[in-house]
């Protein structure tokens, strides 16, 4: 499904799944769905804040309001960077989700 390595990723990214209420896999990995911050996401991996506790911009969607500059802002530049994990987290979720929909079939 994916050229990306699962292994490289952080083993608390690995191993980190939706814990809020009414969050599922499904809901993380949808395309129009909201990416995860520490505010409103329990136990959430620092590798996988994107949006700003600040101005709830949302750096994987490149959502929401820009209240400061992004060329100079620690926060920005910190959650800037984990957008890759991010998204790599979001791959291996879809991916064990995949292969858990081909082991129901195989089983019916």
């Amino acid at each position: 499904m994916s050229d990306i390595d699962f292994a490289q990723l952080p083993e608390s990214v690995r191993d980190y799944r939706p814990q809020c209420p009414g969050c599922t896999p499904q809901k993380a990995i949808a395309a129009n769905g909201k990416s995860c911050s520490s505010y409103d996401c329990p136990g959430l991996p620092d590798g996988l804040k994107v949006t700003c506790d600040m101005c709830m911009y949302d750096f994987a969607k490149e959502d929401g309001q820009i209240k400061c500059d992004h060329s100079t802002c620690e926060t920005a530049a910190r959650l800037k960077a984990n957008v890759d994990t991010y998204r790599g987290w979001v791959r291996l979720i879809a991916a064990e989700m995949e292969a858990e929909a081909q082991s129901r079939k195989l089983t019916n």
